[in-house]
């Protein structure tokens, strides 16, 4: 299996947890979880990783849904490893020892947060400990951003990315076990983030 010009390897920041594979609709595709890999140590042949992992629009590595055992520096070695040869989103439910390790060694780090009351806390708690230009704040709700959220954003201190409204087609999708958000607005905004994003690794780049 060869990767395409641009792609990247999605993978999963809570080995403990469902499975990312689960809400990507590849829980039913063979190939290597993180239990699986659970015994390596040091680097790794990235190809030969990526060959092996499940996939749908791109490479998962996934949870795999069973309570996985790892010790952080295989989680770290992992991920360095793939990070040599091509571009990794983790995605991360929040920060934990490991996690703030891989957000040390991330490009750019983008926090999703709904616009409730306690979503909004929760996010500024979070944002208090990170750190870095690279730092984004992407948005959800089933509405549209009112005028009083340039207030919020001033108290939150972060750049705003994109907001992305309720879509029921990636609800619909995950349950029909397809990767979810191929088409609809939901696509369009994480089209502009992702270009967005490149254009920003490159500008660090230059």
């Amino acid at each position: 299996m060869s990767m395409h010009l641009g792609e990247c390897v999605l993978v999963d920041g809570d080995v403990r947890g469902g499975g990312l594979d689960m809400t990507c609709g590849t829980e039913h595709v063979p190939g290597l979880r993180w239990p699986d890999l659970a015994r390596l140590r040091g680097t790794t042949s990235c190809s030969r990783l990526i060959a092996a992992l499940p996939r749908g629009e791109v490479p998962v590595l996934s949870a795999g849904g069973r309570g996985a055992e790892l010790l952080p520096s295989v989680m770290l070695d992992v991920v360095a490893s793939l990070r040599r040869e091509v571009p990794v989103v983790i995605d991360c439910p929040g920060l934990t020892g490991v996690v703030e390790a891989l957000v040390e060694e991330a490009e750019a780090v983008h926090v999703v947060s709904g616009l409730q009351a306690r979503q909004l806390a929760d996010t500024e708690a979070l944002l208090a400990d990170l750190s870095g230009s690279g730092v984004g704040l992407v948005t959800r709700s089933s509405g549209s951003l009112g005028p009083e959220f340039d207030e919020v954003l001033d108290h939150l201190g972060v750049q705003h990315l994109a907001h992305l409204k309720a879509d029921a087609r990636v609800r619909r999708d995950a349950e029909r076990g397809e990767w979810p958000g191929l088409r609809g607005p939901l696509r369009d905004s994480a089209d502009r983030v992702v270009l967005d994003l490149l254009d920003y690794l490159g500008a660090g780049a230059a």
